[in-house]
């Protein structure tokens, strides 16, 4: 690992081009599932820093395109932007489990904060320790799955998204109103509401309880839309699901069927009468 990069800007380049090659290698083994999922996406898109561009920037300082700096900052930047990633994996993960689980707790009307906290907190907690847990010990670094300190973390800021997501399960107005456009819209409302609490707060005890992050007010607004969309496109779909159980699409399907029944029996009805008065008027003529 780089201690400091003043130490290594006197040594030869292919001693500097081992150190960028072990640095690498110690990100690339920390990776786990949750690492190698969007690194793939990455390569498949070709969008964002992946493990091969990593490489070719290798290449470039060992040909003397680039300096050991900026190799050495694009590595690490790959190594931030997979870890922020693997938290917001994890912290979606939380969230879906939290309001699934919130949602079949109470099927109908908004849940509140007392009650989303007993609910989504021990759950997000656990949910989000057990796949950051699962995906440290999936990687290619040894003991590194109870990591104490991280699974405290993991802990706190899991129990905010399990409680601001579970909120995002209160779809009740929406689905008493009877109404599907409002069912959906509201959930859609209270995941972005409660998804950007969860984004801001999980980014905020990260870094607070990480001597080697730091907080950046960039890294935690990205955190936060990210987490407001991913939230308010679940809490819609949270809310359009709830309606559906609730019976209403039948309901409503039901009611249309009568209207159309009735009112076509009333024109029915209507052209008969007109009918026999026509034969009337015309055999008076006659």
């Amino acid at each position: 690992m780089v201690d400091s990069i003043g130490q290594v800007n006197s040594v030869p380049v292919a001693n500097k081009s081992a150190v960028l090659a072990a640095r690498f290698k110690e990100i690339n083994d920390k990776q786990g599932f949750l690492g190698s999922i969007w690194n793939n996406i990455k390569e498949a898109t070709n969008t964002g820093v992946s493990k091969s561009d990593c490489q070719n920037m290798l290449l470039k300082y060992q040909r003397g395109e680039i300096s050991f700096d900026e190799a050495l900052e694009y590595i690490n930047s790959y190594e931030k932007k997979q870890n922020s990633m693997v938290d917001l994996e994890a912290n979606v993960i939380t969230g879906i489990t939290a309001i699934a689980i919130a949602t079949a707790a109470v099927s109908a009307g908004p849940i509140g904060w007392a009650l989303a906290f007993a609910k989504g907190a021990p759950i997000g907690a656990a949910v989000k320790t057990l796949v950051k847990l699962v995906d440290r010990a999936t990687n290619k670094t040894k003991n590194d799955e109870f990591d104490v300190k991280q699974m405290t973390k993991d802990a706190l800021s899991g129990a905010i998204t399990g409680t601001t997501s579970a909120v995002a399960s209160g779809v009740g107005i929406g689905i008493k109103a009877g109404n599907f456009g409002l069912a959906v819209s509201n959930g859609a409302k209270c995941g972005a509401q409660c998804g950007a609490l969860a984004g801001s707060t999980s980014y905020i005890i990260d870094t607070s309880f990480d001597k080697d992050k730091y907080f950046n007010l960039n890294d935690c607004l990205k955190n936060t839309l990210t987490s407001t969309f991913v939230a308010g496109t679940v809490g819609g779909i949270v809310g359009a699901g709830m309606y559906k159980m609730s019976g209403n699409i039948g309901q409503d399907v039901s009611k249309s069927v009568t209207r159309t029944i009735v009112d076509d029996s009333a024109s029915s009805s209507t052209r008969k009468i007109l009918g026999a008065g026509e034969r009337e008027i015309l055999a008076l003529g006659n």
